[in-house]
């Protein structure tokens, strides 16, 4: 498989624990899970914030437009009881897209905007946190082995 990071490595962020990116009152907001990640759900028990549509799974929002596992504290649930979390969170600000066999990552700065993400700019660049993002796509199955595409 051929990666290619559509993002400024240079780009900082640091996840300063603001819960606005798990979709706080966004009214158009749905976070996709992974098939293995409904299966993980089932057996902590949660399989009721579960919603499938059209094929696809997504965790169901709290009224807010929030996340079903976002706590008060703006602290995941999932987290912090089964230290555990879906690949989307674990990437965010950073999404991917797989088009025959490329796996392209990019920043996804508009959502991030949207929400209103208090750690772009801040901490480590990008760059320095891609070996985190490529094992947790490869512990989620979506890379074995990759090779770089320079834009």
């Amino acid at each position: 498989m051929y990666f290619i990071p559509m993002f400024d490595p240079l780009q900082r962020f640091q996840c300063l624990r603001c819960g606005n990116c798990c979709g706080r009152h966004l009214k158009e907001w749905w976070l996709e899970i992974l098939p293995s990640e409904v299966q993980v759900l089932r057996e902590i028990g949660s399989a009721s914030a579960i919603r499938k549509v059209n094929g696809k799974y997504f965790l169901k929002r709290k009224e807010d437009g929030s996340c079903v596992f976002l706590r008060e504290d703006n602290l995941c649930n999932l987290r912090t009881e089964y230290e555990w979390y879906p690949l989307s969170c674990k990437l965010f600000p950073l999404g991917i897209r797989v088009i025959n066999s490329t796996l392209i990552i990019f920043l996804n700065e508009a959502f991030a905007k949207k929400v209103g993400c208090k750690g772009l700019g801040k901490g480590e660049t990008l760059g320095a946190q891609i070996d985190e993002v490529l094992d947790a796509l490869r512990k989620a199955g979506i890379i074995e082995e990759y090779y770089v595409q320079l834009k």
